[in-house]
């Protein structure tokens, strides 16, 4: 079934909405307003990782945005390289290898159900990415003795 709103926002191209949304006049033409947006990119997540077929990379792309990952990230937590998930993400409809597929599928429903070593390891690839975003702005790192033990003061880039 095609009818309804063409919903493309979230990265997939074949979503459709039968109700849930508004259409609105702006002064830069039609808009339109998701009710509960977050509920919605949860119940499509969870129809992606329970369908019958392979993800291509429109679902990995959707997917990692709902896990809240860059492409470094999910690609630790699927053991592979950057480069792979980028390939994926930008062959929207390629499938993915069955290996992948498996794994991001089993982390994003551990995930969703809140498993605590899922939580733990999102959280952990996300203060990785954060830490590796400072150390390449990083320009000077200075240290400072302050009772016997030795702090540092990094100091970043302008």
């Amino acid at each position: 079934m095609t009818e309804g709103y063409h919903y493309t926002t979230c990265g997939l191209d074949y979503v459709y909405l039968q109700n849930g949304y508004k259409v609105h006049e702006t002064k830069h033409g039609k808009g339109v307003s998701i009710s509960h947006a977050q509920g919605l990119h949860d119940a499509i997540a969870r129809m992606v990782v329970g369908a019958p077929f392979r993800l291509r990379g429109q679902e990995v792309r959707f997917l990692r945005a709902q896990l809240k990952l860059s492409q470094d990230g999910l690609a630790r937590a699927l053991r592979t390289r950057r480069g792979s998930v980028a390939r994926w993400e930008g062959q929207p409809q390629q499938a993915i290898s069955g290996p992948a597929d498996t794994a991001l599928r089993m982390f994003y429903a551990l995930k969703a159900q809140k498993h605590e070593l899922a939580e733990k390891l999102v959280e952990l690839l996300t203060e990785l990415d954060d830490l590796e975003h400072k150390i390449a702005v990083l320009d000077t790192m200075n240290f400072r003795e302050t009772e016997g033990e030795w702090e540092s003061e990094p100091k970043l880039a302008a």
